[in-house]
């Protein structure tokens, strides 16, 4: 009994593989604002749940939601004023930088040259008598 030990496949015989694709989870923006106001619903009801019963829960939710609202603006502008002090002082400290190294020239070989023409010629003859 001989066994076959490879079997060769014809790709004219494959069935097609199906297309693979990359898609974001919440690529619609549609589905990103439902999924927050369903949120949102849910801690506004788990919030309304700590209200005493002796308040009408319409009244209970719309304090939740009011205090829940404040408390959310209140970390926006924490965090957007921590943000543009930052970006404040370093422009700040930026000024200052270039305002305090302002008067100093161009360091290196390049840059314009502060003396005059003859001395320049002076300094290029001492060049080349040095090299003679």
């Amino acid at each position: 009994m001989p066994m076959e030990i490879s079997r060769r496949i014809n790709p004219d015989q494959m069935p097609p593989l199906p297309s693979l694709s990359v898609v974001a989870a919440q690529s619609n923006f549609f589905k990103v604002v439902q999924t927050v106001w369903r949120v949102g619903k849910d801690g506004i009801d788990a919030g309304t749940k700590l209200v005493p019963v002796s308040i009408p829960r319409p009244i209970a939710r719309i304090g939740v939601g009011v205090v829940a609202m404040s408390v959310a603006l209140f970390l926006l502008k924490s965090v957007l004023s921590t943000a543009l002090f930052v970006l404040a002082m370093m422009g700040l400290i930026y000024f200052i930088f270039i305002a305090f190294n302002s008067d100093e020239g161009p360091r290196g070989g390049g840059g314009t040259p502060t003396t005059s023409e003859e001395e320049s010629l002076e300094e290029a003859r001492r060049i080349m008598e040095k090299y003679k």
